[in-house]
């Protein structure tokens, strides 16, 4: 995946940035997309690009 857009909001901690991983995790699936799997996110070469993978824990 890859994207031009910027964020609104800045992130500046661990727990922050573990706030909008769950709102996207959560959105995703409220709107019927499957967040599981890999995922690439590409920075057009402004910063590293990095490899996210979601895996659904056993309760």
């Amino acid at each position: 995946m890859t994207t031009d857009d910027t964020a609104d909001d800045e992130l500046s901690s661990t727990a922050e940035f573990e706030i909008a991983l769950g709102r996207v995790i959560r959105t995703a699936l409220e709107n019927g997309v499957d967040p599981r799997g890999t995922w690439e996110y590409r920075n057009n070469g402004t910063d590293a690009d990095v490899e996210v993978m979601v895996v659904e824990l056993a309760d």
